[in-house]
Protein backbone atom coordinates (compact mmCIF):
# COMPACT_ATOMS: atom_id res chain seq x y z
CA UNK A 1 0.00 0.00 0.00
CA UNK A 2 2.96 2.03 0.69
CA UNK A 3 4.03 1.73 -2.77
CA UNK A 4 1.05 2.54 -4.28
CA UNK A 5 0.90 5.73 -2.52
CA UNK A 6 3.85 6.99 -2.83
CA UNK A 7 4.50 6.38 -6.72
CA UNK A 8 0.72 7.57 -7.53
CA UNK A 9 1.81 10.65 -5.39
CA UNK A 10 5.43 11.09 -7.21
CA UNK A 11 3.90 10.25 -10.76
CA UNK A 12 0.90 12.99 -9.96
CA UNK A 13 3.92 15.80 -8.96
CA UNK A 14 5.71 14.77 -11.73
CA UNK A 15 2.78 14.94 -13.87
CA UNK A 16 1.90 18.35 -12.43
CA UNK A 17 5.33 19.94 -12.37
CA UNK A 18 5.73 19.47 -15.89
CA UNK A 19 2.49 20.62 -17.47
CA UNK A 20 3.09 23.45 -15.24
CA UNK A 21 6.21 24.46 -17.69
CA UNK A 22 4.22 23.33 -20.62
CA UNK A 23 1.30 25.70 -20.16
CA UNK A 24 3.51 27.99 -18.92
CA UNK A 25 6.36 28.10 -21.50
CA UNK A 26 5.40 31.23 -23.52
CA UNK A 27 5.36 33.27 -20.08
CA UNK A 28 8.54 31.36 -18.17
CA UNK A 29 9.33 33.44 -15.21
CA UNK A 30 12.64 32.27 -12.74
CA UNK A 31 9.61 32.22 -10.06
CA UNK A 32 7.82 29.51 -12.57
CA UNK A 33 10.66 27.61 -12.94
CA UNK A 34 12.08 27.50 -9.94
CA UNK A 35 8.42 26.01 -8.38
CA UNK A 36 7.74 23.31 -11.47
CA UNK A 37 11.15 21.91 -10.82
CA UNK A 38 10.89 21.50 -7.15
CA UNK A 39 7.73 19.92 -7.57
CA UNK A 40 8.77 17.54 -10.43
CA UNK A 41 12.22 16.67 -7.91
CA UNK A 42 9.88 16.11 -5.13
CA UNK A 43 7.60 13.96 -7.15
CA UNK A 44 11.25 11.83 -8.40
CA UNK A 45 11.64 11.69 -4.82
CA UNK A 46 9.09 10.35 -3.48
CA UNK A 47 8.69 8.00 -6.37
CA UNK A 48 12.17 6.53 -6.04
CA UNK A 49 11.42 6.08 -1.93
CA UNK A 50 8.30 3.87 -2.33
CA UNK A 51 10.09 0.24 -0.31
CA UNK A 52 9.24 -1.76 -3.92
CA UNK A 53 10.81 0.32 -5.76
CA UNK A 54 14.15 0.94 -2.84
CA UNK A 55 14.21 -3.17 -3.00
CA UNK A 56 14.49 -3.27 -6.79
CA UNK A 57 17.30 -0.47 -6.81
CA UNK A 58 18.76 -2.46 -4.36
CA UNK A 59 20.00 -5.43 -6.72
CA UNK A 60 21.95 -3.03 -9.29
CA UNK A 61 23.32 0.26 -7.23
CA UNK A 62 27.12 0.36 -6.83
CA UNK A 63 26.65 1.24 -3.10
CA UNK A 64 24.31 -0.04 -0.94
CA UNK A 65 21.38 2.41 -0.45
CA UNK A 66 22.59 5.06 -3.17
CA UNK A 67 19.01 5.07 -4.26
CA UNK A 68 17.66 6.61 -0.48
CA UNK A 69 20.50 9.04 -1.18
CA UNK A 70 19.51 9.82 -4.40
CA UNK A 71 15.97 10.26 -2.70
CA UNK A 72 17.29 13.25 -0.17
CA UNK A 73 19.30 15.07 -2.64
CA UNK A 74 16.32 15.13 -4.82
CA UNK A 75 14.60 16.32 -1.81
CA UNK A 76 17.10 18.92 -1.14
CA UNK A 77 17.44 20.05 -5.25
CA UNK A 78 13.11 20.71 -4.09
CA UNK A 79 13.76 22.91 -1.19
CA UNK A 80 16.63 24.84 -3.14
CA UNK A 81 14.19 25.74 -5.75
CA UNK A 82 11.96 26.68 -3.39
CA UNK A 83 14.36 29.08 -1.32
CA UNK A 84 14.85 30.37 -4.69
CA UNK A 85 11.13 30.75 -5.55
CA UNK A 86 10.96 33.00 -2.45
CA UNK A 87 13.90 34.78 -3.11
CA UNK A 88 12.49 35.75 -6.58
CA UNK A 89 9.42 37.21 -4.95
CA UNK A 90 10.38 39.10 -2.16
CA UNK A 91 13.23 40.58 -4.20
CA UNK A 92 12.10 43.54 -6.86
CA UNK A 93 15.67 44.02 -8.08
CA UNK A 94 16.48 40.94 -10.74
CA UNK A 95 20.54 40.95 -10.33
CA UNK A 96 19.64 41.16 -6.60
CA UNK A 97 17.23 38.06 -6.82
CA UNK A 98 19.85 36.24 -9.41
CA UNK A 99 22.96 36.39 -7.38
CA UNK A 100 20.96 35.61 -3.49
CA UNK A 101 19.99 32.46 -5.45
CA UNK A 102 23.61 31.36 -6.35
CA UNK A 103 24.78 32.07 -3.05
CA UNK A 104 21.95 29.30 -2.18
CA UNK A 105 23.46 27.20 -4.93
CA UNK A 106 26.52 27.40 -3.25
CA UNK A 107 25.30 26.54 0.30
CA UNK A 108 23.30 23.47 -1.10
CA UNK A 109 26.14 22.13 -3.33
CA UNK A 110 28.58 22.14 0.29
CA UNK A 111 25.30 20.76 1.95
CA UNK A 112 24.98 17.49 -0.55
CA UNK A 113 28.79 17.53 -0.54
CA UNK A 114 28.99 16.88 2.92
CA UNK A 115 26.19 14.43 3.43
CA UNK A 116 27.67 12.85 0.44
CA UNK A 117 30.68 12.31 2.31
CA UNK A 118 29.19 11.59 5.44
CA UNK A 119 26.99 8.51 3.85
CA UNK A 120 29.92 7.41 1.96
CA UNK A 121 32.16 6.72 4.72
CA UNK A 122 29.33 4.52 6.88
CA UNK A 123 29.23 1.16 6.75
CA UNK A 124 25.48 0.32 5.83
CA UNK A 125 24.22 -2.51 3.92
CA UNK A 126 20.52 -2.53 2.43
CA UNK A 127 18.03 -2.27 4.96
CA UNK A 128 13.96 -1.41 4.32
CA UNK A 129 14.30 0.25 7.41
CA UNK A 130 17.38 2.56 7.10
CA UNK A 131 16.82 5.08 9.39
CA UNK A 132 16.11 2.70 12.55
CA UNK A 133 19.06 0.41 11.12
CA UNK A 134 21.84 2.69 10.81
CA UNK A 135 20.84 6.15 12.61
CA UNK A 136 22.90 5.33 15.30
CA UNK A 137 26.17 5.47 13.01
CA UNK A 138 27.77 8.99 13.47
CA UNK A 139 28.23 9.88 10.25
CA UNK A 140 24.45 8.56 9.05
CA UNK A 141 22.92 10.82 11.95
CA UNK A 142 24.85 13.49 10.47
CA UNK A 143 23.81 13.34 7.52
CA UNK A 144 20.22 12.62 8.14
CA UNK A 145 20.07 15.99 10.14
CA UNK A 146 21.84 18.21 7.62
CA UNK A 147 19.24 17.07 5.13
CA UNK A 148 16.14 17.05 7.71
CA UNK A 149 17.46 20.19 8.50
CA UNK A 150 18.09 22.40 5.29
CA UNK A 151 14.45 21.02 4.21
CA UNK A 152 12.79 22.28 6.98
CA UNK A 153 14.43 25.58 7.06
CA UNK A 154 13.03 26.02 3.73
CA UNK A 155 9.78 24.98 3.69
CA UNK A 156 9.28 27.04 6.77
CA UNK A 157 10.00 29.72 5.32
CA UNK A 158 8.16 29.22 2.15
CA UNK A 159 5.08 28.40 4.66
CA UNK A 160 5.39 31.76 6.30
CA UNK A 161 6.01 33.76 2.83
CA UNK A 162 2.95 31.83 1.02
CA UNK A 163 0.83 33.18 4.23
CA UNK A 164 1.81 36.50 2.98
CA UNK A 165 1.74 36.24 -0.47
CA UNK A 166 -2.26 35.07 -0.48
CA UNK A 167 -3.12 38.43 0.50
CA UNK A 168 -0.94 40.55 -2.31
CA UNK A 169 -3.62 38.83 -5.18
CA UNK A 170 -7.14 38.79 -5.68
CA UNK A 171 -7.28 35.73 -8.36
CA UNK A 172 -9.42 33.70 -6.30
CA UNK A 173 -8.14 30.62 -7.64
CA UNK A 174 -4.74 31.63 -7.30
CA UNK A 175 -5.35 32.27 -3.85
CA UNK A 176 -6.87 29.05 -3.43
CA UNK A 177 -3.73 27.25 -5.33
CA UNK A 178 -1.54 28.69 -2.72
CA UNK A 179 -3.19 28.16 0.27
CA UNK A 180 -3.12 24.16 -0.79
CA UNK A 181 0.50 24.30 -1.92
CA UNK A 182 1.04 26.14 1.46
CA UNK A 183 -0.57 23.29 3.39
CA UNK A 184 1.68 20.96 1.22
CA UNK A 185 4.45 22.63 2.33
CA UNK A 186 3.53 22.19 5.74
CA UNK A 187 3.05 18.29 5.52
CA UNK A 188 6.44 18.51 4.21
CA UNK A 189 7.67 20.78 7.27
CA UNK A 190 6.27 18.20 9.65
CA UNK A 191 8.25 15.23 7.77
CA UNK A 192 11.14 16.93 8.00
CA UNK A 193 10.98 17.06 11.66
CA UNK A 194 9.59 13.86 11.95
CA UNK A 195 12.89 13.06 10.44
CA UNK A 196 14.56 14.59 13.28
CA UNK A 197 13.01 13.47 15.96
CA UNK A 198 13.40 9.58 14.61
CA UNK A 199 16.92 9.75 13.74
CA UNK A 200 17.98 11.84 17.29
CA UNK A 201 15.67 8.86 19.27
CA UNK A 202 17.30 6.07 17.20
CA UNK A 203 20.74 7.79 17.54
CA UNK A 204 20.23 8.36 21.86
CA UNK A 205 18.23 5.40 22.38
CA UNK A 206 18.71 2.81 19.52
CA UNK A 207 15.03 2.80 18.38
CA UNK A 208 12.51 5.13 16.79
CA UNK A 209 9.04 6.07 18.40
CA UNK A 210 5.76 4.51 17.64
CA UNK A 211 3.83 5.20 14.28
CA UNK A 212 7.49 6.74 12.68
CA UNK A 213 7.14 4.31 9.70
CA UNK A 214 3.03 5.45 8.97
CA UNK A 215 4.71 8.96 9.04
CA UNK A 216 7.83 8.17 6.72
CA UNK A 217 5.17 7.32 3.72
CA UNK A 218 1.95 9.21 4.86
CA UNK A 219 3.70 12.68 5.39
CA UNK A 220 5.31 13.23 1.88
CA UNK A 221 2.80 11.31 0.06
CA UNK A 222 0.09 14.01 1.60
CA UNK A 223 3.00 16.66 0.62
CA UNK A 224 3.73 16.47 -2.78
CA UNK A 225 -0.01 15.78 -3.54
CA UNK A 226 -1.44 19.01 -2.11
CA UNK A 227 2.08 20.62 -4.24
CA UNK A 228 0.71 19.36 -7.42
CA UNK A 229 -2.95 19.84 -6.95
CA UNK A 230 -1.91 23.58 -5.47
CA UNK A 231 0.11 23.88 -8.84
CA UNK A 232 -2.64 23.01 -11.48
CA UNK A 233 -5.26 24.42 -9.47
CA UNK A 234 -4.95 28.37 -10.75
CA UNK A 235 -4.41 26.64 -14.38
CA UNK A 236 -7.24 23.93 -14.42
CA UNK A 237 -10.14 25.36 -12.31
CA UNK A 238 -10.96 28.46 -13.70
CA UNK A 239 -12.20 26.75 -17.09
CA UNK A 240 -14.00 23.64 -15.29
CA UNK A 241 -15.44 26.30 -13.35
CA UNK A 242 -17.09 27.80 -16.23
CA UNK A 243 -18.06 24.86 -17.66
CA UNK A 244 -20.10 23.77 -14.50
CA UNK A 245 -21.44 27.63 -14.29
CA UNK A 246 -22.74 27.02 -17.98
CA UNK A 247 -23.78 23.96 -17.47
CA UNK A 248 -26.07 25.08 -14.41
CA UNK A 249 -27.58 28.09 -16.29
CA UNK A 250 -28.61 25.80 -19.18
CA UNK A 251 -29.99 23.49 -16.62
CA UNK A 252 -31.95 26.18 -15.20
CA UNK A 253 -32.69 27.70 -18.70
CA UNK A 254 -34.73 24.27 -19.10
CA UNK A 255 -36.28 24.31 -15.40
CA UNK A 256 -37.63 27.68 -16.51
CA UNK A 257 -39.43 26.57 -19.21
CA UNK A 258 -42.63 25.39 -17.90
CA UNK A 259 -42.67 29.01 -15.82
CA UNK A 260 -42.30 30.80 -19.29
CA UNK A 261 -44.88 28.82 -20.98
CA UNK A 262 -46.87 29.89 -18.22
CA UNK A 263 -46.38 33.30 -18.17
CA UNK A 264 -46.68 33.37 -22.55
CA UNK A 265 -49.47 34.99 -22.99
CA UNK A 266 -48.57 38.11 -21.19
CA UNK A 267 -44.92 38.05 -22.69
CA UNK A 268 -46.51 38.01 -25.81
CA UNK A 269 -48.49 40.96 -25.21
CA UNK A 270 -45.78 43.39 -23.87
CA UNK A 271 -42.97 42.37 -26.09
CA UNK A 272 -42.59 45.09 -28.53
CA UNK A 273 -39.50 42.77 -30.95
CA UNK A 274 -38.87 39.91 -31.42
CA UNK A 275 -35.88 38.60 -28.90
CA UNK A 276 -32.02 38.51 -30.27
CA UNK A 277 -30.63 35.01 -31.59
CA UNK A 278 -28.76 33.85 -28.68
CA UNK A 279 -26.15 31.08 -28.59
CA UNK A 280 -24.57 30.99 -25.12
CA UNK A 281 -25.86 29.36 -22.00
CA UNK A 282 -25.32 33.13 -20.69
CA UNK A 283 -27.55 35.11 -23.50
CA UNK A 284 -30.41 32.10 -23.24
CA UNK A 285 -30.92 32.01 -19.31
CA UNK A 286 -30.81 35.84 -19.69
CA UNK A 287 -33.58 36.42 -22.42
CA UNK A 288 -35.59 33.88 -20.77
CA UNK A 289 -35.24 35.63 -17.20
CA UNK A 290 -35.89 38.91 -18.37
CA UNK A 291 -39.02 37.36 -20.10
CA UNK A 292 -40.39 35.97 -16.78
CA UNK A 293 -39.84 39.31 -14.64
CA UNK A 294 -41.10 41.51 -17.19
CA UNK A 295 -44.44 39.03 -16.83
CA UNK A 296 -44.19 39.44 -13.21
CA UNK A 297 -44.12 43.47 -12.98
CA UNK A 298 -47.37 43.71 -15.73
CA UNK A 299 -48.92 41.23 -13.55
CA UNK A 300 -47.77 42.60 -9.94
CA UNK A 301 -50.85 45.10 -9.95
CA UNK A 302 -53.40 41.87 -9.82
CA UNK A 303 -51.70 40.40 -6.97
CA UNK A 304 -53.15 40.71 -3.24
CA UNK A 305 -49.28 41.22 -2.16
CA UNK A 306 -45.64 41.07 -2.30
CA UNK A 307 -42.91 38.29 -1.13
CA UNK A 308 -40.47 39.90 1.17
CA UNK A 309 -37.75 37.16 1.61
CA UNK A 310 -37.04 34.21 -0.64
CA UNK A 311 -37.81 30.75 1.50
CA UNK A 312 -39.28 27.98 0.12
CA UNK A 313 -42.18 28.70 1.87
CA UNK A 314 -42.53 31.87 0.31
CA UNK A 315 -41.36 30.22 -2.92
CA UNK A 316 -44.95 28.44 -2.39
CA UNK A 317 -46.34 31.39 -2.02
CA UNK A 318 -45.29 33.42 -4.57
CA UNK A 319 -45.93 31.18 -7.11
CA UNK A 320 -49.53 30.77 -6.12
CA UNK A 321 -49.79 34.34 -6.24
CA UNK A 322 -48.84 34.57 -9.67
CA UNK A 323 -50.71 31.68 -10.54
CA UNK A 324 -53.89 33.85 -9.35
CA UNK A 325 -52.71 36.93 -10.56
CA UNK A 326 -52.31 35.54 -14.10
CA UNK A 327 -56.05 34.02 -14.04
CA UNK A 328 -57.38 37.90 -13.28
CA UNK A 329 -55.32 39.11 -15.92
CA UNK A 330 -56.63 36.85 -18.37
CA UNK A 331 -60.29 37.47 -17.19
CA UNK A 332 -59.98 41.24 -17.31
CA UNK A 333 -60.68 42.38 -14.05
CA UNK A 334 -59.53 45.17 -12.80
CA UNK A 335 -55.65 45.11 -10.70
CA UNK A 336 -55.71 45.34 -7.19
CA UNK A 337 -53.51 48.09 -7.33
CA UNK A 338 -51.93 50.97 -9.53
CA UNK A 339 -50.75 49.68 -12.88
CA UNK A 340 -46.42 50.08 -13.75
CA UNK A 341 -45.86 52.12 -15.97
CA UNK A 342 -44.18 49.22 -18.16
CA UNK A 343 -42.34 46.49 -18.10
CA UNK A 344 -38.33 47.14 -17.35
CA UNK A 345 -37.29 45.08 -20.76
CA UNK A 346 -33.46 44.87 -20.59
CA UNK A 347 -30.90 42.20 -21.64
CA UNK A 348 -28.95 42.72 -18.37
CA UNK A 349 -29.78 41.48 -14.52
CA UNK A 350 -28.08 42.22 -11.56
CA UNK A 351 -27.56 39.01 -10.11
CA UNK A 352 -28.65 36.44 -12.96
CA UNK A 353 -27.96 33.36 -11.09
CA UNK A 354 -29.45 34.69 -8.15
CA UNK A 355 -32.71 35.75 -10.34
CA UNK A 356 -32.78 32.55 -12.13
CA UNK A 357 -32.09 30.31 -8.87
CA UNK A 358 -35.09 32.42 -7.31
CA UNK A 359 -37.18 31.59 -10.25
CA UNK A 360 -36.81 27.73 -10.39
CA UNK A 361 -37.95 27.41 -7.31
CA UNK A 362 -40.71 29.41 -7.91
CA UNK A 363 -41.74 27.22 -10.66
CA UNK A 364 -40.97 23.97 -8.75
CA UNK A 365 -43.55 25.42 -6.07
CA UNK A 366 -45.91 25.98 -9.09
CA UNK A 367 -45.52 22.58 -10.55
CA UNK A 368 -46.67 21.21 -7.12
CA UNK A 369 -50.18 23.39 -6.85
CA UNK A 370 -53.04 21.90 -8.07
CA UNK A 371 -54.89 23.09 -11.06
CA UNK A 372 -55.22 26.83 -11.63
CA UNK A 373 -58.67 28.32 -11.60
CA UNK A 374 -60.34 28.81 -14.47
CA UNK A 375 -60.81 32.49 -15.43
CA UNK A 376 -64.93 32.62 -14.81
CA UNK A 377 -64.50 31.40 -11.24
CA UNK A 378 -61.91 33.73 -10.55
CA UNK A 379 -64.22 36.75 -11.99
CA UNK A 380 -67.23 35.78 -9.35
CA UNK A 381 -65.09 35.30 -6.57
CA UNK A 382 -63.42 38.99 -7.43
CA UNK A 383 -66.82 40.32 -7.99
CA UNK A 384 -68.55 38.78 -4.85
Amino acid sequence: MGTLVMMVAGTAAIAGGLTRLVLARRNLTPATVHLCVAVVAVGFSAALSAPAVLAVAAHVEPVPNLSRMLVNEAGMVAAWCVHSLLIHLVTEDETRARSAVRVQAAILLATLTAMTALFLLADTTYRPDFLAAFARLPEIFGYLLLFSGYVAWSLARFVLLMGRYVELTDRRWLQRGLRVMQTGAAFGLAWSLHKIVAATAVFVTGSSYPGAEFLASALPAACVTAVAVGLLLPVCAPPLARRVVELTRLWRYRRLRGLWETLSPVITKIRTTEPPATTTAYERLSTRVVDILDALLVLSPYRDGTTSSRTAADAAREAEAVVHALARWSAGTEPVREQPTGPASTTDVDDLDGEAAWLCRVAKAMRQLPAPPSPDTTTSSTTS
